[in-house]
């Protein structure tokens, strides 16, 4: 197989459902980030052969990509801001609204001269903590989650970005009495409610973490409420809390909010909804 045969054989594997520019995007991302090899070989050297394991997995990814897999868990890498994270079925895919959230901290921050201490909970793939370590040295990060294994591909991901964050392993549920002073929390927790399924693409429904994405109808505040309680005890005066939200749950969150004493800003997103909220402590 040459790299012109692979590129054929995904047009006729993908063309009943996807546009042509699209499955050009597809192809060449699995040729530079599954296989490290540059996708302008396929214009200038269309004809060059691939090895047998190269061959095995385009063929192989195709047949993910035909099973509405994300193209982020079929190569193993999300692109978020400058950083490069490495995702599997463990961690949510990193979206452009939290990328939005993690530029809305950085330009509240970006004169800072003062080490402040800022924490990420339900850090996943780490693309919030790693982000803002990166880009403001003075941050000193911690990423929190419930599970081991997550944590540790936070960690790998914080090398492969050569930052530095610490890791703490808590279930965010339990947080409320957690000794833990900050100047700045930032999170981007499970919201979208079990009636939104429906509306849900089948990428995200067959593959990424449910327990990432989704709460409960009875209570769809939960996290915000227990990071809520932490911070009561644990955000230094004058802190921050950076909230990406669920557009549907804006009044219902802002109400919840308004029983503790913070300052509240909204904002919208890229594509025009309520998306993030910022509250500065009173």
């Amino acid at each position: 197989m040459t790299l012109r045969d692979g590129h054929e054989l995904f047009i006729e594997g993908l063309n009943n459902f996807l546009e042509q520019a699209e499955i050009d995007f597809i192809y060449k991302s699995i040729l530079k980030n599954g296989l490290n090899l540059d996708p302008i070989q396929l214009s200038i050297k269309p004809f060059t052969k691939l090895n047998f394991s190269e061959e095995i997995f385009i063929k192989e990814s195709l047949l993910k990509i035909i099973a509405h897999e994300p193209l982020q868990y079929v190569v193993g890498i999300a692109h978020f801001r400058d950083i490069i994270l490495k995702v599997d079925k463990r961690v949510l895919i990193p979206r452009t609204e939290t990328e939005e959230l993690v530029n809305w901290v950085l330009d509240d921050f970006e004169t800072l001269d003062k080490q402040l201490k800022l924490i990420d909970m339900g850090t996943g793939s780490g693309c919030i903590g790693i982000a803002l370590a990166k880009a403001q040295p003075f941050f000193s990060v911690y990423a929190l989650d419930r599970d081991n294994d997550i944590l540790e591909l936070t960690l790998e991901n914080a090398k492969l970005n050569r930052v530095q964050i610490k890791c703490v392993k808590k279930d965010m549920t339990l947080i409320k009495d957690f000794n833990f002073k900050v100047n700045v929390i930032v999170s981007n927790p499970p919201y979208v409610m079990i009636n939104e399924k429906k509306q849900m693409k089948p990428n995200v429904l067959l593959y990424e973490p449910h327990k990432a994405i989704f709460v409960s109808d009875a209570d769809p505040l939960l996290f915000y409420r227990m990071i809520l309680e932490f911070a009561s005890k644990n955000l230094k005066p004058k802190g921050y809390i950076y909230f990406e939200i669920n557009p549907l749950l804006v009044k219902q969150l802002k109400e919840l909010i308004a029983t503790f004493s913070y300052t509240v800003l909204e904002r919208l997103d890229i594509f025009g909804k309520p998306r993030m909220l910022r509250l500065k402590k009173k």
